[in-house]
């Protein structure tokens, strides 16, 4: 520990070496903090402050020449910057010479990469100190919100509390952190560290989700030409990418329009999407396995289309062998997926997966579609809730507070960091998550055992029983021509709620998603347009069955106008679900189970 108060003689003594140390100084009543180029001389019965030399400390050779060391002079060479923890320090690098041979060494990049120093330029006019970095880094790991800027008014806030000046160059910073946690990536590799692996599931992974994040994004005002130092390794390529789907686009006719399913529109649910105008990168498509490990990404262009997901199944599939693939569109994707086995016969091993549906999302979905495809009812699925990716893009999402504003290398290789981290904290504690989720499970799996087994002795209901009924479920969920009499008369239902679930929709958001008048008019003026349109369709519906399933058109008119209300499409219920006979006895059987 330092001294509390040294004398002059002794700090210029002690501060020869240790030149970082924080000083301060009371001269003339005054008490404030001195930078290590500044001393303390008395002159003329007065104590002044005085510039003098410093030099940054660097590893020194074992021998410059074979002379008598006596006969070496240690003097200062070129004036250089240093930034580390406690801000910014103007500092000179050593000189040695011999005044025998003359004989001279100032330290090189080596020298300084060995002394804990990482060059910014080539002269190595400015030097960050590698606990810069690793702080940096560890704090965006912590915060991704954090930016350069904020961190930078740290330490040059730093710089000023302990009496120096100066400012750091933020793109010089930037430039130089992503070049020394690339070459820390690269030393990892060549020490067989895999950061985008599972450790836990890999090389046979149970399941991978995959999901876009549209808060991702990029302004096209930010440009650059500089190519990524991290390209590939986390984030797919985008030649790779836009390729893929070229190739899907001419090898199959696509769909327009958004998917529904129960009352919801998916927008993922989609074969094509147009571009924005104002943006760049759409978004991040990203796959997780079960585990939360970041597998794989890349950039959307053009919105959530069935193409990206397609995409890095594909990719995971050539290195992993993957048995649940999980998206929160699995009924609309999965379908798509077996058209496109058809015209490419390339992708037929992908259906070897087992389609699976979120268990979170499976609640908006359709109760038919949530019974077969929810990953709650498939077998070996174990535990698995198929919404890990939801916690990476929760943290990933974080990082568009800056990511949005960089150029396109700075937004790839900052999120490549970002996903590392995030790995790394998953790896460090994946052997207390993975004994904790061993021990709920089992508990769970018992208490749910004795749930159904006291269920089953209060009904009376035998294991048989409970099995023909689940078997009972499954047959009525996957069997399609159920609930349906006539084909144009279902295909008039479906656009009954379709129709209604759309006037609904943008009811609701005619407030809450628009902030113009003009553009509030244009919805309305479409809105009376859609409520026409319903309005015919339950006419047609009305004059083809008995007067008793008809529809009230005043029941659906003051549904529709309690929008906001706590009521309003959810709480109708349609003939056809009222009178279905499969319907019914389905609700029997349960019930009765």
């Amino acid at each position: 520990m330092p001294e509390e108060w040294l004398c002059m003689e002794c700090d210029i003594i002690c501060h020869k070496k240790l030149v970082l140390h924080n000083r301060e100084s009371c001269i003339d009543g005054f008490y404030r903090p001195i930078p290590p180029t500044v001393c303390c001389v008395k002159e003329n019965g007065r104590c002044t402050l005085k510039n003098q030399v410093r030099l940054l400390p660097t590893v020194r050779p074992d021998r410059l020449c074979t002379c008598d060391p006596t006969n070496i002079t240690e003097s200062a060479g070129r004036v250089t910057i240093l930034v580390c923890i406690n801000g910014r320090y103007d500092l000179y690098l050593p000189n040695l010479a011999c005044r025998v041979c003359l004989s001279q060494w100032t330290p090189d990049r080596s020298d300084l990469i060995r002394s804990g120093y990482w060059p910014a330029s080539v002269n190595s006019e400015t030097l960050f100190s590698v606990d810069v970095f690793s702080t940096f880094e560890e704090m965006k790991t912590v915060a991704p919100g954090l930016s350069r800027q904020g961190f930078l008014r740290l330490l040059e806030q730093r710089t000023e509390q302990f009496g120096r000046s100066g400012k750091i160059h933020g793109d010089a910073f930037q430039r130089s952190f992503v070049e020394y946690t690339f070459c820390q990536f690269l030393c990892e590799k060549m020490a067989n560290v895999e950061h985008f692996t599972c450790p836990a599931c890999t090389p046979n992974m149970l399941a991978v989700s995959a999901d876009g994040n549209r808060k991702l994004y990029r302004f096209q005002h930010s440009k650059g030409s500089e190519e990524p130092y991290f390209e590939g390794i986390f984030i797919a390529k985008d030649v790779d990418v836009s390729s893929f789907v070229e190739e899907i686009r001419s090898k199959a006719k696509s769909t327009p329009g958004k998917g529904t399913c129960g009352a919801t529109q998916w927008s993922a649910a989609r074969e094509t999407a147009r571009r924005a105008s104002k943006l760049d990168e759409e978004g991040l498509e990203v796959a997780v396995c079960r585990h939360g490990v970041i597998l794989k990404g890349l950039n959307m262009y053009r919105g959530e289309i069935f193409a990206y997901p397609l995409f890095l199944q594909k990719e995971l599939q050539a290195a992993t062998n993957i048995h649940f693939y999980c998206t929160d569109i699995s009924c609309k994707y999965w379908p798509y997926l077996q058209k496109m086995s058809v015209s490419m016969p390339e992708l037929s091993p992908l259906l070897q997966m087992r389609p699976f549906l979120s268990v979170m999302h499976a609640k908006a979905h359709s109760t038919k579609c949530e019974i077969v495809w929810s990953g709650r009812n498939q077998e070996g699925a174990g535990a698995t809730a198929g919404e890990e990716v939801e916690m990476v893009n929760s943290f990933l999402s974080r990082c568009a507070l800056t990511t949005k504003f960089m150029t396109k290398s700075a937004r790839n290789d900052m999120l490549t960091v970002h996903a590392i981290g995030w790995n790394r904290r998953k790896h460090d504690g994946l052997h207390l998550a993975l004994s904790n989720r061993y021990v709920k499970t089992v508990r769970k799996a018992e208490a749910e055992s004795q749930r159904l087994e006291n269920l089953s002795r209060e009904l009376g209901c035998p294991e048989n029983m409970v099995q023909q009924w689940v078997h009972d479920v499954r047959q009525w969920a996957t069997d399609d021509s159920i609930d349906v009499r006539q084909d144009d008369q279902h295909i008039l239902q479906r656009s009954i709620e379709h129709i209604c679930m759309g006037v609904y929709q943008k009811k609701a958001s005619l407030y809450n998603q628009t902030d113009s008048n003009k553009i509030r008019q244009m919805r309305r003026r479409k809105l009376v347009e859609e409520k026409r349109k319903l309005f015919e369709a339950i006419k047609r519906y009305n004059e083809q069955v008995p007067e008793k399933e008809g529809i009230t058109e005043q029941m659906v008119e003051s549904r529709l106008s309690m929008v906001g209300h706590g009521s309003g499409e959810d709480s109708l219920i349609w003939p056809w679900e009222v009178h279905s006979t499969a319907y019914r006895s389905i609700l029997l059987t349960g019930s009765f189970v």
